[in-house]
C-alpha cells in the first residue's frame, strides 16, 4: 500500500476519538474496515503507532511523532490549497464571499471560527438567525451556502433537494432545575419525576420544539404544562431559580444563572441532531469535509470545558451522542 494523504486524516482521527469503534463512525465506515486501514497505515510507516487497551487506544511513543506531523500536513495542505483557490478566482475576477449562516448559540461561532482558518476572511460573510426557518429557506434557495443548525427526531427541515447534510452528533437536552429542588440532588433525573412540573419553552417555530416536549412527554405518560414562553434565557432562569417551572437547556451552552443547576435526564428522551448543511455548487466537499472535522473537534474541546456534560459524556454519553448506539 502506498501512503496517501487521506491516510493522515484517519490517523488524526483515530488519535481524537480515542478508539477504532468511535473513529469508524466519525468516518462513516465499519469498525472491522477502520480497524484494517489503521494496520496497512501502520504496516506502511513501520510499525504500531497505537497502544490498543480495553479502553481504547493510545498513540505510541513513535505514534505522538508522526501524529504532529501529519497535523502539520493536514494544516498546511488546507491552507495551500485554500488560498491558491482564492488567489485564481482573484486572478479570474470571480472571487465571491461564502455565505454562511446559523441559528443562534454556540454552534454558529465554531462554524465562524473553523471558516477563518479555512477560507480568507474577505470571502466570508455570516447571517446567523433566530429563525430556522428563515436559515433553511435561505439555504433552500442558494442564498445560503453552508450553514449549522439543530434538528429534532421526527421533524425534518426542508432544506431543499439540492443541499447537501451531514449529522456531526447528538446532543442531549438536559433539564434547568432551582439549586433547591429535590431532584437536583440526583444525578440524573427521570422525565417522568417531572410531570407535575411547569414548563417555560422558547417560542413555537417550524423547528417543531414544541410539539416535540409534548410528543415526548406524552409518551412517558404524561401531558406537560408549558406555562410560560419566552425567547430570553435570562428570563427562563429567574423562572427556574424561583422554583415556578423547569426548562430544557443545551449542555453545551454556558447557562451562568445563580440559584439554578444542569442535570441530565435518563435514557436521553430529548436530543437535537446537529446538522451541517451546504450547497455543493459554492462549497467544495472537500471544504464541507474540513469543516465538519474542525466542528466535531472544536465541539469536543467545548465539552470538555463543561463540567456536567464532561460527566455524562464520560459515562456512556459518548457513545449516543456520536451514534454509536441507538
Amino acid at each position: 500500500m502506498q501512503l496517501e494523504f487521506r491516510h493522515l486524516r484517519v490517523l488524526l482521527t483515530v488519535a481524537e476519538a480515542g478508539s477504532i469503534r468511535k473513529a469508524a463512525a466519525r468516518l462513516q465506515l465499519s469498525q472491522p474496515a477502520t480497524s484494517a486501514q489503521l494496520k496497512r497505515i501502520e504496516h506502511e510507516l513501520g510499525g504500531p503507532l497505537f497502544v490498543r487497551g480495553a479502553d481504547g487506544v493510545k498513540p505510541n511513543e513513535t505514534g505522538q511523532y508522526v501524529l504532529r506531523c501529519a497535523r502539520d500536513l493536514v494544516v498546511g495542505f488546507d491552507r495551500l490549497r485554500e488560498h491558491a483557490r482564492a488567489a485564481a478566482e482573484a486572478d479570474t475576477g470571480t472571487v465571491a464571499p461564502l455565505r454562511a449562516g446559523g441559528t443562534a448559540g454556540p454552534l454558529v461561532s465554531l462554524l465562524v471560527s473553523a471558516l477563518f482558518e479555512l477560507v480568507p476572511e474577505n470571502r466570508l460573510t455570516i447571517d446567523a438567525r433566530r429563525s430556522v426557518h428563515t436559515l433553511v429557506k435561505a439555504l433552500s434557495q442558494s442564498k445560503c451556502d453552508i450553514a449549522v443548525f439543530g434538528e429534532f427526531p421526527g421533524f425534518p427541515l426542508p432544506v431543499g433537494d439540492a443541499v447537501m447534510t451531514r449529522t456531526l452528533l447528538r446532543e442531549p437536552v438536559f433539564v434547568l432545575l432551582a439549586e433547591d429542588h429535590p431532584l437536583a440532588r440526583r444525578e440524573r433525573v427521570s422525565l417522568r419525576e417531572l410531570s407535575d412540573e411547569e414548563w417555560v419553552m422558547p417560542e413555537a417555530d417550524e423547528s417543531g420544539v414544541h410539539a416535540y416536549l409534548h410528543l415526548t412527554c406524552q409518551a412517558a405518560g404524561f401531558t406537560p404544562r408549558v406555562a410560560h414562553v419566552t425567547p430570553d434565557l435570562s428570563v427562563a432562569q429567574i423562572l427556574v431559580a424561583g422554583r415556578r417551572a423547569v426548562c430544557g437547556v443545551w449542555p453545551s451552552a454556558e447557562v451562568p444563572a445563580q440559584g439554578t443547576v444542569q442535570r441530565p435526564l435518563a435514557d436521553v428522551p430529548f436530543h437535537r441532531r446537529l446538522q451541517l448543511a451546504w450547497n455543493p455548487e459554492s462549497v467544495p466537499a472537500e471544504l464541507a469535509d474540513a469543516v465538519g472535522e474542525r466542528l466535531l473537534t472544536a465541539y469536543l474541546s467545548l465539552v470538555r470545558e463543561r463540567p456536567r456534560y464532561l460527566a455524562w459524556w464520560q459515562d456512556g454519553g459518548a457513545d449516543f451522542a456520536l451514534g454509536t448506539e441507538g
